[in-house]
This record gives C-alpha cells, sequence and structure tokens, in this order.
C-alpha cells in the first residue's frame, strides 16, 4: 500500500509515542520512515503544512535524545525542502544507534558470563577448601546472572555431588529439570543426590513441582516412577511408569518399575 498523508501523519504520531516512553531507536527508526514516505509522494498543500509542523516538532525531540547527539552534538534541525537529506541523515543515524545498541548487549552479555565464570571459579576454590558456606554464596551469585545457559546447573549439581553435599546438590538437581526436562542427566543428579542424602520426599516435591510447571516429559515420568518406589508408594510408580513407557517404550527403569510394582502390588497381604 502506497504512504499517504494519514500513513506519515500516524508514523510521525508513533515516533512522538515512543520518544514520550524514551524508546530512542524506535523513535528514530519512525521518524526516518516517515521522512522517506514524505519524499516519495506528492501531497496537497493543506496536507504538507500539517505534516511540515509534525516533523518540526519530530526534529525537535529527535534532537533531545542521548543517543543522538553522540552523533549530532547539536541536534538535527528541520529544514524545510531539504527532507531528501535528512531522510538519508536519518535512516544512517537509526542504523549506528542500532549497532550501538547490539554491540551494548554483546558487551552485557560477555560481561555477565563473565560474572558467571569467575563465581564458579571462586565458588569451586572455596568448595575444595572445604568451605560450603561460601561456596554455596558464589554459586547462588552464578545462579543470579542465570539468563539461558542451562549448563550451569547440572554443572553446579555435580560439583557438589562430587564432594559429597548431596543435600545441597538437590537445589540445582531441581532447577536443572525444570529448565531441561529432557536432560537425562539431570535426572541421574536427582536419583543419586535423594539416595545418599535419604531425601525420598523431597525429590518426590521436586518432580510434583516441575510437573506442576507444566513440564511434560517420559524422563520425567520415570524419575518420578523411580522415587515412588523408592518411598513404596506402588500404586503411583505403576502409573507413573506406565505413562512413561506409552511416550518412550524403550525406558528400562521404567519397564523394571512397571514389573516390580506389578509384583507388589499382586502380592497377597501378609497374615495377621
Amino acid at each position: 500500500m502506497p504512504p499517504s498523508a494519514k500513513s506519515i501523519r500516524e508514523d510521525l504520531a508513533r515516533a512522538k509515542a515512543a520518544y514520550g516512553k524514551n524508546e530512542e531507536l524506535r523513535t528514530v527508526q519512525l521518524i526516518a520512515l516517515a521522512l522517506r514516505a514524505f519524499v516519495s509522494v506528492k501531497l496537497p498543500g493543506t496536507d504538507r503544512i500539517a505534516i511540515e509542523g509534525q516533523l518540526r516538532e519530530a526534529f525537535g525531540n529527535l534532537s533531545k535524545l542521548p543517543r543522538v547527539l553522540k552523533y549530532a552534538p547539536n541536534g538535527v534541525p528541520y529544514a524545510k525542502g531539504q527532507e531528501q537529506k535528512l531522510a538519508a541523515f536519518v535512516a544512517g543515524l537509526a542504523q549506528k544507534l542500532e549497532e550501538d545498541i547490539t554491540r551494548e548487549s554483546l558487551d552485557a552479555m560477555r560481561e555477565r558470563k563473565l560474572r558467571i565464570d569467575h563465581a564458579i571459579i571462586k565458588g569451586s576454590k572455596l568448595l575444595a577448601e572445604g568451605n560450603l558456606l561460601e561456596a554455596q554464596r558464589n554459586f547462588r551469585a552464578a545462579v543470579a546472572d542465570y539468563v539461558d545457559e542451562k549448563g550451569l546447573f547440572p554443572l553446579l549439581a555435580g560439583k557438589l555431588i562430587d564432594a559429597g553435599h548431596f543435600k545441597a546438590s538437590l537445589e540445582y538437581v531441581k532447577r536443572a529439570v525444570e529448565e531441561a526436562p529432557d536432560n537425562a542427566r539431570a535426572y541421574d543428579f536427582l536419583m543419586t543426590a535423594a539416595g545418599k542424602a535419604e531425601e525420598w520426599q523431597q525429590a518426590e516435591r521436586i518432580l510434583l513441582d516441575v510437573a506442576a510447571r507444566g513440564a511434560s516429559h517420559p524422563l520425567l515420568d520415570q524419575a518420578m516412577a523411580r522415587v515412588q518406589a523408592r518411598l513404596g508408594n506402588w500404586k503411583e510408580a505403576l502409573a507413573a511408569a506406565k505413562r512413561a513407557l506409552a511416550a518412550d517404550a524403550r525406558l528400562t527403569d521404567a519397564a523394571q518399575v512397571l514389573a516390580a510394582a506389578q509384583k507388589h502390588l499382586a502380592a497377597p497381604p501378609p497374615a495377621a
């Protein structure tokens, strides 16, 4: 659809709204879009006058933006009749702002990842020295910077398990399962930590909490079957094992729990 006086006015209105929200890049992009449309069509005099008034306001706002002042310290005044040159300048300005924001985002991401690495290294050193309290403080600092590094939680859980802190590891095992319910390693850690710490009820709570968050995976059902078997809840173990095997018949642990549950549930009650 070709641009019109209405669409140009709407773009400039959106630019004004973006300026009010401190959305610098969007403000510049919308002004560039409006200018490009303005120079591409012939408009009646009344429409041109109205739009020129909006453009003066838009350039007044543009000249107050900190990112723009980096490249145009004296601002960018609107010059009637120079819209073609202004359109090219503002389009280039939008590209520079976008590059700056992307670079800043990458720099922030690198700094965040460095903080995570530093916290893990320091926490590992403290853990090796037997200082679990301070190690945990650093590990939790790493978790506080988490965005999408899903391997972080199995890594921390593994470090604590290797150091013999099985109960402490469950904090990270839970997050490992939450973030990646398809990760078999996370369930191996859960079974190891729960078994060594005798924390089968906590393991059950972890799996129930993960399921309540909407997670669904045959590995989750298999782990639930194994935990329920450890707790002696054979009906629940049977149901979970059936769900796991219905989704993936290759799950040998679920098959073993299924057989054990069927055996226990078929056995007659002990004589009085």
